[in-house]
């Protein structure tokens, strides 16, 4: 295989290889071949540790606050409500900018943004812990903040979805993207665990804020130490001439035409939409209807991400494989099934182990839609798309955060969560069963 200093897909769709590749890597973690991807992805291991940490550490800042804020009967409500709306702002501008944000991944070096994402987030929870620390952290201030950081993020998302083929090239591409979400579920489950063991040993949550903070050295300086060409494909011919909304908009198109993708958008905005939300009422159900204390607390969200690091770790394997299509069906069933067994539970012990199913089941859904995404945008609308798609899977969260804490204040988190996966339900039978199609086509 020839020497080259970039990690691209070549004409024929296989990867290149750069200086420092290790073909005698197994093909189970084959993206770890190529050395950009590499440095990726453990700096990735740190930093996402980081994040799950202060992600974390937040959740139970805010029940925290509430608590001295209020006091009886209107606690549980005030709580899902605030830990829904602190959440839902560190997403809401992926809904409002994804489509937009996307041609910046296009038309810009996407190692370059990612460095200035990732330093600014750096700073945003440098800050938290500042005010942490001198103690004037209350929720307005949260809310403030998780906005900012859905700002960058709405930025980070499809710069960083964009260049993993950059980094692996297509033959690749699926196992790197099997092997991202074992990162980021991995450290689901050491953030969590960390942050509640912190706590339980009477750490603050600005000590998790600081931590998160100096994690993100690790990405950026593996980032800043890549090797190769990062400059972006789509400035060919007559696409400088084109406007920003046209070029926007070609995004959107893509996605609204090709027929083999478009039942997996769909389906990722309903869950996004009145699935995943629960993770953000974790908090809520731990402490009002588990009875848990923040090391429990913390080993039930671990318990969610171990699922899904054991899922990662079985779809690496099979990622040369071509079973996209069959691991997400399984992966529905996973994920809807957890989520109603979860909202009927009041056994600490039982939740543990549904958790870590409907993690498993989380993973392979959303990994496998996003490999089939990316399989079959055209490299030129990469961002563009993936902007589109984060909007579509990101986007609604936050909406569907607010509309999970309202439904939690006046009904219950159980009513909440089980109207909200059932309504999925109907509508995963719609799409991929009463009108089933080939596994070519979807």
């Amino acid at each position: 295989m020839p020497n080259t200093t970039r990690s691209i897909a070549d004409g024929s769709g296989r990867a290149l290889a750069e200086p420092g590749y290790w073909a005698w890597v197994p093909t189970a973690f084959s993206a770890l071949r190529h050395r950009n991807y590499r440095l990726y992805w453990l700096g990735q291991i740190v930093s996402l540790v980081g994040t799950w940490m202060q992600r974390t550490a937040q959740g139970w800042l805010v029940t925290d606050l509430v608590l001295e804020l209020v006091s009886g009967a209107r606690v549980e409500g005030l709580t899902n409500w605030y830990v829904a709306l602190v959440t839902a702002m560190g997403t809401l501008p992926v809904l409002l900018l994804g489509p937009f944000t996307g041609v910046i991944a296009d038309y810009l070096d996407k190692r370059r943004v990612l460095i200035v994402t990732q330093t600014l987030m750096a700073a945003q929870a440098a800050l938290l812990a500042l005010m942490a620390y001198l103690q004037i952290l209350n929720i307005p201030w949260l809310i403030v903040l998780a906005l900012f950081l859905g700002i960058v993020t709405a930025v980070d998302i499809p710069a960083r979805q964009g260049m993993a083929i950059e980094l692996v090239g297509r033959e690749h591409l699926p196992n790197a993207i099997a092997l991202n979400s074992g990162v980021f579920n991995t450290a689901r489950v050491i953030g969590p665990a960390i942050t509640g063991v912190m706590l339980a040993l009477h750490f603050s949550v600005a000590d998790a804020f600081l931590l998160n903070a100096v994690s993100y050295v690790a990405v950026i300086f593996a980032l800043v130490v890549m090797r190769g060409d990062f400059a972006p494909r789509a400035h060919a011919g007559g696409q400088r001439r084109e406007t920003y909304w046209s070029r926007t908009y070609a995004g959107v198109s893509f996605l609204l035409t090709a027929r083999g993708v478009r039942r997996i958008v769909v389906m990722v905005g309903v869950l996004a939409l009145l699935v995943t939300p629960f993770v953000a009422l974790l908090p809520a159900i731990a402490r009002y209807r588990l009875s848990a204390g923040p090391a429990q607390f913390g080993f039930l969200a671990t318990s969610f991400g171990a699922g899904a690091v054991v899922g990662s770790l079985v779809l690496a394997y099979l990622s040369g494989r071509q079973l996209q299509y069959l691991t997400l069906r399984i992966g529905y069933v996973l994920l809807l099934g957890g989520v109603i067994v979860v909202s009927q539970l009041r056994s600490l012990p039982a939740a543990y182990i549904t958790l870590a199913l409907t993690g498993f089941g989380f993973n392979w859904t959303f990994a496998d839609s996003n490999t089939i995404l990316q399989l079959y945008v055209p490299d030129e609308l990469r961002g563009r798309v993936m902007g589109v798609y984060s909007m579509l899977f990101v986007g609604p969260y936050p909406v569907g955060t607010l509309l999970m804490g309202w439904v939690a204040t006046n009904l219950g988190v159980s009513t909440a969560l089980l109207a909200g996966t059932l309504i999925s339900c109907a509508v995963a039978l719609v799409l991929f069963v009463r009108h089933p199609r080939t596994n070519a086509t979807l």
